[in-house]
């Protein structure tokens, strides 16, 4: 009775979705599991935890917050935000690096619900229905489901080769077979500390990315660069920055996204503010941007997070904020190190083999049969989520002890 009422009412080009990975609903279980028994390991979801299992909160934010006027909290924010908040993202992205950027290049901003929101926004105006896109091969799969929703296809490039590097030689093979029917190709980078791998791109990586559109004229090139994790990199953010600032020498047959992310920045995680910017040589094509995105932002949600945009603003353009920030990054910096540390030491101890990790929130160990083996470790007190490949684990929400001891419960159900 149940189905024959959605077949009748549904739209048909909704008919078919079913949210399969749905890993908020997983982590909400394994939070109550642990509620309910201290010794299961949770380590599911993307936000960050200190060693007692707390929401980490930075004290920084908590402090910009209780500074901010009531206006600032909770009014409504104009649909394509406000010169500050773009002051405070495009400094966050590109520090010292901007004012070279500006001599070359012009600039936008939009604020977004959450890295998603820009996300959403980059797919609905930037690629056409039929069009294909590149994605990594081990990537956040939600992508996936921004094409069902928008009805692009997805082709993937290898994200590493044999030896744990960049694997570039792919991404330019399938560059090559999709430029035969498309003259317009987007190719989707999470870098740094990528979800789900942890893996980082080298800085001749990014310059080899460039090659891709300079070696291709005759083509369009939009390079959609997710940088949720960036500030999570290196207690050094001007390394990161330095890549980021090379697309300022982007060819005129390439135009770069980026789809910043104040959730995970800031640990504003249900606040749900992030941004999409442009980048671009050409003035047209950035005003083209501001004017088709606003208009999908005022259809899709009317407007971002004042309160969310007041923080950011706060946090980047405070001198006294944002360096007591940078501190506490520092620290978050080392607590994940010293976790993926023990677990990798852990792992090798038990022979369990992982996907290349650098640094970041997530690690992944390659499965044939993932959903099987989240299955099993359910039975050991573990929850942690299934990509099509490998199981990935938040590193993020678990402590150095449960580091430890998870390599080789890991290990017990592996084929």
């Amino acid at each position: 009775m149940h189905s024959y009422y959605l077949t009748m009412f549904i739209a048909k080009q909704s008919k078919n979705k079913e949210l399969k990975n749905n890993i908020l609903a997983l982590a909400s279980k394994a939070k109550a599991a642990k509620k309910a028994d201290s010794s299961v390991i949770n380590a599911t979801v993307g936000m960050l935890k200190d060693e007692s299992g707390n929401l980490y909160e930075f004290k920084s934010v908590v402090s910009a917050i209780s500074s901010l006027t009531e206006e600032e909290k909770f009014a409504y924010a104009n649909s394509s935000g406000r010169p500050s908040f773009t002051r405070a993202v495009l400094y966050s992205l590109f520090g010292k690096y901007l004012e070279d950027i500006k001599k070359e290049c012009y600039l936008d901003c939009l604020p977004t619900p959450g890295g998603s929101g820009g996300l959403n926004l980059a797919f609905t105006n930037y690629v056409d229905k039929d069009e294909t896109v590149l994605l990594p091969n081990h990537m956040w799969e939600n992508y996936l489901s921004y094409g069902i929703e928008m009805g692009f296809k997805s082709g993937t490039y290898s994200l590493f080769n044999k030896e744990g590097l960049f694997d570039i030689d792919d991404l330019n093979k399938q560059v090559n077979e999709l430029k035969k029917t498309q003259n317009k190709i987007l190719i989707l980078i999470n870098d740094p500390c990528e979800n789900p791998t942890g893996f980082c791109m080298e800085e001749k990586d990014y310059d080899a990315l460039l090659d891709i559109a300079r070696n291709n004229p005759d083509t369009n090139f939009i390079y959609l660069m997710d940088v949720a994790y960036f500030d999570f990199y290196n207690v050094n953010p001007d390394i990161i920055r330095s890549r980021y600032a090379k697309f300022k020498d982007m060819p005129n047959n390439a135009l770069t996204l980026f789809v910043f992310s104040g959730s995970k920045s800031f640990g504003l995680y249900g606040l749900r503010i992030g941004a999409l910017l442009c980048l671009s040589k050409d003035k047209e094509e950035v005003e083209t941007f501001n004017r088709v995105n606003t208009f999908s932002c005022r259809a899709k949600w009317s407007s971002a997070s004042t309160l969310g945009m007041s923080l950011i603003e706060k946090m980047v353009l405070d001198d006294n904020y944002r360096e007591s920030y940078e501190e506490e990054v520092k620290y978050v910096c080392a607590m994940l190190e010293a976790r993926s540390i023990t677990f990798l030491k852990a792992a090798k101890e038990v022979g369990l083999k992982t996907l290349p990790y650098m640094k970041g929130f997530f690690i992944c160990v390659p499965s044939k049969e993932p959903e099987k083996l989240v299955n099993n470790l359910h039975q050991d007190g573990v929850y942690v989520i299934s990509t099509h490949s490998a199981i990935r684990i938040a590193l993020c929400g678990i402590n150095k002890s449960e580091a430890s001891r998870l390599p080789k419960i890991i290990k017990k159900y592996s084929v």
